[in-house]
């Protein structure tokens, strides 16, 4: 009988090997989400514990800490990482990389000026919490060295992308989800408070950098050689339009997607808040992230490729993933909100029951973001940077009318951001359609 099961077995395997052999995009988003989904895992098993290391308003720090980072990450690069994809020269692509460590060494000099310079009252307008000398010094210098670090990062994600490199890429995911968490764990043990969560975010974030360079440069060091100033500059100036057009846009984008929610929050309302809505997008959002991040990576691997040479298996990949996305985000985002109720207070601690009535407030925002994450890239794909640019400017005039329309109304925090999120949801259905007819015209 024992005999049988483990033939069995090996034959379920086989065929699975077989399968995934035949559909290459299959294969590629597998590889991507085991190391997702392990990283995720390990980090949903350790958040109980940091809950109760640290508090709803240190965790509240923490958000608007990222929410800062990742507005200005974006432009890091000036978006030439994402043209990565496009070149299918190994020596243009040797040079656009080293375009993009150049934009990404300016960028920091600037973020740690503007830092360093940045008025007392602007930061403590910001900041959840009030700061002494030292603590400023320590939260501005953390600002700089984590968008230093995460900025380097896309652009290794970017290049091992062109290489088709996913099984490096999903050991950094890997990585990103053990030492993240448990770094902020022994940070919290030695006493380190909110810095401690910081500091390990950015040592989560930035783990595989290095590897995921060396992995793609192994045995292609004369690649090196072939770095100049002319050719950097032919590259630079064939894809112009990122820096131009894709930069600021990406920089509105960011400012009126979630992180801006966590600014608005902490500054109207209090970081405890704040911190409610960074563990509901811990728990419940991000899986479903991990894994429109994961495709994201392969759906541009492989469009750079088929926008060209035939649209047509574009369109149908765009529609196929869109559709499953939306099922699986229905599926778990229902799941969550019916489990909340019980598990908020029993996995997280009493602090944390407050949270729940704002998960449900948001839920409509994770869905319609989920939906859109797996193809969020394709007008800049297709070089149509200056209408994804219009409709971020759209979304971030809606998202800051409805929240000061619900804060001068005086509705509660919870009908403020349920507002917000079905404004989300409005925002994430035209692009979806902006995109399909997009693809559509490259079609013909």
């Amino acid at each position: 009988m024992q005999d049988a099961a483990v033939v069995e077995t090996g034959s379920l395997l086989g065929r699975l090997r077989r399968m995934l052999a035949s559909r290459p995009f299959l294969k590629d988003v597998s590889i991507m989400l085991t190391g997702s989904a392990g990283g995720q895992a390990v980090s949903l098993l350790l958040s109980p514990l940091l809950t109760r290391l640290y508090s709803p308003q240190e965790f509240g720090i923490l958000s608007v800490y990222s929410a800062i980072t990742a507005i200005l990450v974006v432009v890091a690069s000036l978006r030439y990482e994402l043209a990565l994809p496009l070149v299918r020269d190994d020596e243009d692509a040797v040079n656009l990389m080293a375009v993009c460590l150049v934009a990404l060494g300016g960028t920091t000099v600037a973020v740690g000026l503007i830092s360093a310079l940045a008025p007392d009252a602007l930061v403590e307008r910001i900041w959840p919490i009030p700061l002494d000398p030292a603590n400023s010094l320590i939260y501005r210098s953390l600002l700089v060295v984590g968008y230093a670090c995460l900025g380097g990062y896309f652009i290794a994600l970017y290049v091992a992308t062109r290489a088709g490199a996913y099984s490096a890429i999903a050991r950094t995911r890997l990585a990103q989800g053990v030492v993240g968490p448990t770094s902020q764990i022994g940070l919290a043990l030695l006493g380190a408070g909110a810095p401690g969560l910081l500091v390990g975010s950015i040592l989560g974030q930035s783990a595989g950098t290095f590897g995921l360079f060396g992995k793609v440069a192994s045995g292609r060091s004369d690649l090196l050689k072939a770095i100049s100033w002319q050719r950097m500059a032919e590259q630079a100036k064939r894809f112009r339009q990122f820096p131009l057009v894709g930069s600021w846009a990406a920089l509105i984008d960011a400012v009126g997607g979630s992180q801006l929610l966590y600014l608005l929050i902490t500054t109207t309302y209090s970081a405890r808040v704040a911190g409610f809505i960074f563990l509901a997008e811990r728990v419940v959002s991000r899986p479903l992230a991990i894994i429109g991040t994961s495709i994201l990576q392969v759906f541009v691997g492989e469009a750079g490729k088929t926008i060209a040479s035939d649209p047509a298996l574009l369109k149908r990949r765009f529609y196929q993933l869109v559709t499953r996305q939306f099922a699986l985000a229905v599926a778990w985002i229902v799941l969550a909100n019916l489990m909340a109720i019980l598990l908020f207070p029993t996995l997280f601690g009493e602090d944390w029951r407050e949270g729940v009535p704002y998960l449900e407030a948001i839920s409509g925002a994770y869905l319609a973001q989920a939906v859109v994450l797996p193809v969020f890239h394709t007008l800049q794909l297709l070089e149509r940077q200056r209408m994804a640019a219009a409709w971020q400017v759209g979304r971030l005039v809606l998202t800051v009318g409805v929240f000061a329309t619900g804060v001068a109304l005086d509705y509660s925090a919870p009908a403020v951001i349920a507002a917000y999120s079905a404004a989300q949801a409005v925002a994430c259905a035209v692009f979806l359609v902006m995109m399909a007819r997009s693809i559509q015209q490259v079609q013909r």
